[in-house]
């Protein structure tokens, strides 16, 4: 893309501000702003749109004694199985048996608190009383 040619549609998703876009100007790469274009907002819409789809089914499921607690505040909080793993440090199989209710009670105060420490919540909030 040429640098005269990155679009300026000042997207609400940016919220005012800038990012900066790589474009080429006489052959050479140089950096330059854009205020955003409406088919990344679309995109972004539509995939912020699909995280709160899951993180609503989480939150059902979690009602319904399904899951965990921590499989919706891995969705709440933007993580998926792979991230959340790499964030505790727990392998993706030990998180899927955290996700099991039977098991959920049983973890250690440890364990809770690498949780609590990845979600940014005191650990008394995710201990069930």
């Amino acid at each position: 893309m040429e640098l005269n040619e990155i679009p300026q549609d000042d997207s609400r998703i940016f919220r005012g501000q800038k990012k900066i876009i790589y474009a080429t100007q006489n052959g050479h790469y140089q950096p330059s702003t854009s205020t955003g274009w409406q088919t990344e907002e679309f995109a972004t819409h539509q995939a912020v749109d699909a995280l709160n789809e899951l993180t609503e089914q989480a939150l059902q499921a979690v009602k319904k004694g399904e899951k965990s607690v921590i499989y919706y505040l891995m969705y709440k909080n933007r993580y998926d199985l792979q991230t959340l793993a790499q964030a505790t440090g727990f392998w993706q199989w030990q998180i899927k048996r955290h996700f099991r209710p039977e098991v959920w009670p049983k973890l250690s105060k440890k364990t809770l608190a690498r949780y609590a420490e990845v979600f940014g919540n005191d650990i008394q909030l995710l201990v069930k009383k």
